[in-house]
């Protein structure tokens, strides 16, 4: 097909060919480079149908460690999937090339990958195929590419059947009811037993004989130790019910989970979950229980109200229902001369001398920390403030000290940056309902830190909550995820810029809904097409110019 065309697609070469299909080098309707995976054809009746219904989830799974899918259709019978090109060797070809992996690269590899499947599966998607060859190590840290193409292509929604490779398939992949997620977390382990050790936990002879040891042994763990040993073993047991779920295996190899962790009699809810990957991958577990609504989309209201706050100075718009409104927002006119203001029904009432402080997502809680300490003890505790009652929690000891607080989208997670003297030297993530904090070191770290999906950002990198760099968006300067986590936009050379130029001018302050980010632009705050870059209300009108830090939630 070199030269041909499928579904609008031009193919350039061959990529690799496994027992699904062909993968193809090609260019799509825009001119640039995808990965064109044409599956083998479907002639039974129904089948195009079904792939097309299986598929259509696809593309909702955050880009962050994931080859994210960018169009599928059928052309003359043909199933085709066009996916973000990642240029990178599999991580089954370097482990045969040059050996098993160790130390910090295992680990990140570890890490990145079940990421990954835990952002796939809050997408509502199983692999069902996770394996080494589906694993490829780009520049920016490793991508999972063909999740959710098995079940499209081998399998009915509620049909049965054995679909995935069987050196890394889970036990119940053989029987009659359909898989869910922890036939992935199954397949996980068994990929991070073959990248330490060069061999899969089951052996790699003959099919009868893996089925055999799957069925009825223990897995070789190989050379693997302490906590990544311990988990890799939890999610090797036969029984799907007791295998931790992929966000709780990522946040104890943060760190941040259970030493143990079991689930009995808990049915796993593939379809229809949220994807709601926009904060630290340590919310991951809270999300699970407790789902964040998702904001809506389209644009903003074009009726408002206005409502003039003289301590801006400015008058604010707002509907309402608009999903964000102004809860917070300092004024500076020098490093000794900070006021901050905290929303208080439709006034603001002003905090301590030299606080910086926001507002949760469920305006319930005030975290506070100082913009600059007089003392280096009082640059180091956040103040937390509900309902009348303050509590602290401390973070990182002096010298360094923290600022620049940003809430998670659930309210249960605050991150902070650190600052060492004028330098910025990583990050803390504070657990709100433990009042606890853990420090992570991220040497010479951009811009101050925000989220990102399952991770953290600062400057136009990505950083895994281990502080490893796991990803760099080229050309931009600082990256603010939309809630879902599928939509970024920040600053870089043009002015504002999503995947492509948005605005010549303007900062951005965060997102007003999915599609809509909120933009300060001179003398004034905007709600702005996260698309096209156009203005679709204005939120503020400034009466000057002077420095302010502005938080809507």
């Amino acid at each position: 097909m070199e030269g041909g065309r499928l579904g609008g697609y031009t193919i350039l070469r061959t990529l690799g060919a496994g027992g699904q299909g062909t993968v193809y080098l090609a260019t799509g309707p825009d001119g640039g480079q995808v990965a064109l995976k044409v599956l083998h054809a479907v002639p039974e009746d129904g089948a195009a149908e079904r792939f097309l219904r299986e598929a259509e989830v696809l593309p909702e799974v955050a880009s962050f460690c994931a080859a994210r899918v960018l169009g599928f259709g059928v052309a003359d019978g043909v199933p085709y999937i066009a996916a973000e090109y990642v240029e990178g060797p599999t991580l089954q070809a370097l482990v045969r090339e040059h050996g098993p992996l160790g130390g910090g690269t295992l680990r990140s590899v570890a890490v990145g990958t079940i990421t990954a499947l835990a952002a796939i599966h809050r997408a509502g998607v199983v692999h069902l195929d996770f394996k080494p060859a589906n694993v490829i190590l780009g520049r920016d840290g490793p991508r999972v590419i063909d999740f959710g193409i098995a079940r499209a292509v081998d399998a009915e929604t509620t049909g049965t059947g054995a679909v995935g490779t069987p050196t890394y398939m889970a036990p119940e992949q053989l029987g009659e009811s359909p898989p869910g997620p922890p036939a992935d977390v199954f397949a996980w382990a068994a990929t991070v037993v073959f990248a330490a050790s060069g061999t899969p936990p089951f052996g790699a002879d003959s099919v009868p004989a893996v089925l055999n040891r799957l069925l009825r042994g223990e897995p070789d763990l190989g050379p693997l130790t302490g906590d990544l040993r311990e988990v890799v073993a939890a999610c090797l047991v036969k029984d799907p019910r007791a295998r931790p779920a992929s966000s709780e295996v990522l946040l104890r190899l943060l760190g941040r989970g259970p030493a143990a962790s079991r689930r009995t009699g808990r049915r796993v809810l593939v379809a229809g979950a949220a994807l709601a990957v926009a904060a630290a991958a340590a919310g991951v577990a809270v999300w699970a229980s407790r789902p964040e609504p998702p904001r809506s989309s389209g644009p903003p209201s074009a009726a408002f109200t206005s409502l003039r706050v003289p301590e801006l100075p400015g008058t604010v718009h707002e509907h309402a229902s608009d999903p964000v409104r102004l809860t917070s927002f300092s004024v500076s006119t020098s490093i000794l001369s900070i006021r901050s203001y905290v929303r208080v029904r439709d006034s603001f009432v002003p905090t301590g001398r030299q606080r910086h402080p926001v507002v949760s997502p469920d305006g319930q809680t005030t975290a506070e920390v100082n913009w600059a300490p007089l003392r280096a003890a009082d640059g180091n505790v956040v103040t937390f403030t509900r309902d009348g009652a303050t509590f602290t929690v401390p973070t990182v000891a002096p010298p360094l000290a923290v600022r620049s607080p940003v809430w998670s989208a659930d309210g249960g997670r605050l991150l902070l940056t650190v600052f060492s003297g004028t330098e910025r030297a990583g990050f803390v993530l504070v657990d709100v309902g433990a009042r606890r904090s853990v420090h992570v070191a991220v040497p010479a770290a951009e811009t101050d830190f925000a989220f990102a999906p399952g991770a953290v950002t600062s400057g136009g990198i990505v950083y895994g909550l281990d502080g490893g760099r796991v990803r760099a968006y080229d050309g931009m300067d600082t990256l603010v995820f939309s809630p879902s986590g599928r939509r970024y936009a920040g600053a870089c050379s043009y002015g504002i810029c999503g995947p492509g130029p948005l605005r010549p001018s303007g900062e951005v302050i965060g997102w007003f809904n999915e599609d809509t980010l909120i933009v300060r632009d001179g003398r004034k705050v905007l709600a702005v097409d996260a698309a096209g870059g156009t203005t679709r209300r204005t939120l503020a009108d400034l009466d000057s110019d002077q420095e302010l830090i502005i938080h809507y939630s």
